[in-house]
């Protein structure tokens, strides 16, 4: 059992700024709410990666997830045992987090069972002394006081998921998709099937598509799903038959609940309270409120409503005409492919494939600057509006413009530019542009990567094409270049340009390419191109499935494939060298007597060249891995075992340059980490130490950025006297706070100096720690 102390301070100031040197944030979607409870006069939602805590008093929020304190990533519903003060959350993989005294303890029994199929937690109901959990496979009997598991029931003999759990007296009733079954609670032979029977009276529905059950004040309530939208119905069953109980005016039910003794029905556009005679009480209508939403689940509770949102979030109802929503920063919706960062604004490519097929995926592209998720899709794009674009696989901030960004798709419109950053201003298809079709007869065409050169031109990589790399001047002219008959009609994928404006891209089955266009588009004449392949004097690489593609401060080329990485050194002489003279080197080291290459056989998703010249690699399976700039050692490998990473299978990453932060795509979600290496600042004129002072409290690195690369960094006292020694990463330095011989420092001022490897030293800047 694993107990975490939750600090409501730290864990806000976690979700809402920037952070620490060493620090992770998971980023919560904040538009899709899945549940609310109130609990010790919070207001608790559910979210699909994160539990939002709202106090209505203060006014303030904070967000809980895997990287703060809870236990896991994809939370299904929340549950309470009122009587003891208890809120819990259940996960789609059967854990179970219980908030109790202002700390989380979690409950990973379901979770941890050796069982086939599904363990999601559906429902989580109190009765008496235990809290009984629905899952994928049957109802699990935990003792909320030691968070133990005390049984488990099997009310089907398949292990049908169970949905809901109710109780009448001594009965207890389980509710399945077709049916409703109850037993005796007072039976200790509940783990057995044959102990249960399916209770008659709701079995007199012709059609079963059951989601939710209620038991109020000795009724029964059921909520029946028609696969035709606006059919559903929610049913009183009683010993003679059933009742029509909802009259929604054919909108969706989303769920039923109980409230004070009456019957809460939430459908699509209004939230219903029914009395006992089945007439309304109360009645919530989106047209009255001035904006249509979808309650998954609502509350009433302190002279409002609280509604647990599909597509808003969490929403107070405020009286019959006042709604308002509950804020947090988050990315707008919960699909990541691919990110590009520049100054001061991360692009998010909110696409996808299946393998190297489309998924048609309509989230669009987001934006995260000043802290702050903007949305660009369909619905708020003039010119994507209705427009048949779907699967958005890259995007890039424009140098030459600090507004502008383009964006690419397998769609049909493949490439979409905004000049202003806030509407798209072009779209680029087959007919308006030297771009081709995937096929014809389709319209689709696919760029799989774009890249904004430091001229402002915008080059493509377009797949299933004739010729696959494609530009876009700066002054509004595109451009097709010829890369030989090997690269011709093949899915592509990741495209970047070097320090010398060569372009290299990576094609499916052929490798690697770098094109040279002698600095002149539209003159193909000095063109040149080069293709590496796993052949032994043709490149030399791990694997023909380039994956990655990454230029360091030495213009040598990272190349990550399915199969491990190779470099080549030698960049700009390949376009000239013969056979086996353009070979990329696999990094080798001795291990225990035995030459073994430098992450083996790992599969590479992706490659970030930090501030240090340090490279980060993405992986699919094996986390997040550190290595030094010669690639010699490997610093630090963050997997979900050691560390808050909410996956081994990484996307994509990108870093934040000036902060150090990287953002990390991962298949469960984004999340970031604050690492110790930043671009320099040769001026010295953005330089900062932080936190500062550092208090006891503190327990991170204290971090001085915006130094010149490469730095002798040292820290003395006020007299003068040398505490710590060190050598930045780029331009970040960071301190432990102790002396070179491990002791925690007296508390005092102390003096910051840099000495670079080209020019005088200088102190930089001063901190005060308090111990």
């Amino acid at each position: 059992m694993k107990v975490v102390l939750v600090l409501f301070l730290f864990l806000s100031f976690l979700n809402n700024a920037q952070i620490g040197t060493g620090q992770w944030r998971q980023h919560v979607v904040n538009k899709k709410a899945v549940d609310v409870a109130v609990h010790n006069n919070m207001v608790y939602t559910a979210f699909g990666n994160g539990l939002l805590e709202y106090d209505p008093e203060a006014g303030e929020t904070s967000v809980w997830t895997k990287v703060n304190g809870l236990s896991d990533i994809f939370p299904t519903c929340l549950g309470q045992n009122a009587s003891k003060s208890m809120l819990f959350v259940g996960y789609d993989n059967g854990n179970i987090d219980k908030l109790y005294n202002n700390r989380i303890t979690n409950i990973p029994a379901i979770r941890l069972a050796q069982l086939q199929g599904s363990k999601q937690i559906n429902r989580i109901v109190a009765h008496g002394n235990f809290i009984f959990v629905a899952t994928g496979f049957g109802i699990v009997k935990i003792d909320p006081l030691k968070d133990e598991v005390t049984d488990t029931y099997y009310p089907t003999l398949n292990n049908a998921a169970i949905l809901d759990v109710e109780f009448q007296n001594d009965s207890i009733f389980a509710l399945t998709s077709n049916q409703v079954l109850k037993g005796k609670l007072s039976n200790v032979a509940l783990a057995d099937p044959s102990s249960w029977e399916v209770d008659e009276r709701f079995d007199e529905l012709a059609a079963h598509s059951y989601s939710d059950i209620e038991f109020i004040d000795n009724r029964f309530y059921i909520q029946f799903e028609h696969d035709d939208y606006g059919k559903d119905t929610v049913f009183q069953v009683i010993n003679t038959g059933k009742l029509i109980v909802s009259d929604v005016n054919d909108l969706e039910i989303r769920s039923i609940a109980e409230d004070n003794g009456r019957l809460v029905i939430n459908t699509e556009g209004s939230i219903l309270t029914y009395n006992s005679d089945n007439s309304i009480f109360t009645s919530i209508y989106a047209f009255n409120l001035g904006s249509w939403f979808k309650p998954l689940n609502s509350v009433n509770w302190n002279g409002s409503t609280w509604i647990a949102d599909e597509t808003q979030g969490l929403l107070e109802v405020v009286s019959f005409f006042t709604l308002k929503t509950v804020p947090f920063e988050g990315p707008p919706k919960n699909e990541f492919y691919s990110m590009d960062y520049a100054s001061g604004r991360l692009l998010v490519a909110g696409g996808g494939l299946s393998s190297i097929a489309n998924n048609f995926s309509g989230s669009g592209v987001y934006a995260f600057e000043d802290e702050k998720w903007n949305l660009f899709d369909r619905d708020n794009m003039n010119l994507w509006n209705s427009q048949p674009i779907w699967d958005f696989l890259s995007v890039s901030n424009d140098p030459s413009n600090e507004n502008g960004f383009a964006v690419s798709t397998y769609s049909e419109i493949p490439v979409s530019i905004s000049s202003n950053g806030t509407q798209v201003t072009d779209t680029f298809t087959p007919l308006n542009s030297t771009l081709e079709y995937t096929d014809a007869t389709s319209g689709w065409s696919l760029v799989s990567s774009i890249q904004y050169d430091e001229d402002g031109n915008l080059w493509a990589l377009n797949g299933f094409a004739d010729e696959p790399l494609k530009a876009y001047s700066a002054d509004g002219n595109w451009y097709s270049f010829d890369c030989g008959s090997v690269a011709r009609n093949k899915f592509t994928r990741k495209l970047t340009i070097d320090y010398t404006s060569n372009k290299w891209f990576s094609i499916e089955g052929a490798g690697l390419y770098g094109y040279n266009d002698g600095g002149t588009l539209a003159d193909p004449s000095d063109d040149k191109y080069v293709q590496l392949n796993s052949g032994d004097f043709s490149g030399a690489l791990p694997s023909n499935t380039v994956t990655a593609v990454a230029v360091d401060f030495d213009n040598e080329i990272w190349i990550g494939t399915d199969n491990g990485f190779a470099v080549l050194y030698n960049a700009e002489s390949a376009f000239d060298a013969g056979p086996g003279e353009y070979n990329a080197s696999r990094i080798k080291l001795e291990f225990e007597g035995n030459v073994e290459f430098v992450l083996g056989n790992t599969n590479v998703t992706d490659i970030e060249v930090d501030g240090g010249n340090r490279k980060w690699f993405g992986t699919a399976n094996s986390g997040l891995i550190l290595l030094s700039a010669d690639g010699l050692e490997i610093i630090e490998q963050f997997t979900t075992e050691n560390s808050p990473l909410i996956s081994n299978n990484i996307i994509d990453l990108e870093l934040n340059q000036q902060t150090g932060e990287l953002f990390v795509v991962t298949d469960k979600g984004l999340v970031s980490y604050r690492t110790d290496a930043t671009y320099e600042d040769p001026t010295y004129s953005t330089v900062t130490v932080f936190p500062n002072p550092a208090r006891p409290e503190f327990q991170g690195p204290i971090t001085i950025q915006g130094i010149k690369y490469d730095s002798d960094v040292k820290v003395t006292d006020i007299a003068g006297n040398l505490v710590y020694k060190t050598v930045s990463n780029g331009g970040t330095a960071t301190w432990n706070g102790k002396t070179m011989s491990g002791e925690r420092v007296k508390t005092g001022v102390y003096l910051i100096w840099t000495a670079p490897n080209e020019g005088k030293g200088r102190k930089v800047g001063k901190v005060l720690v308090v111990n």
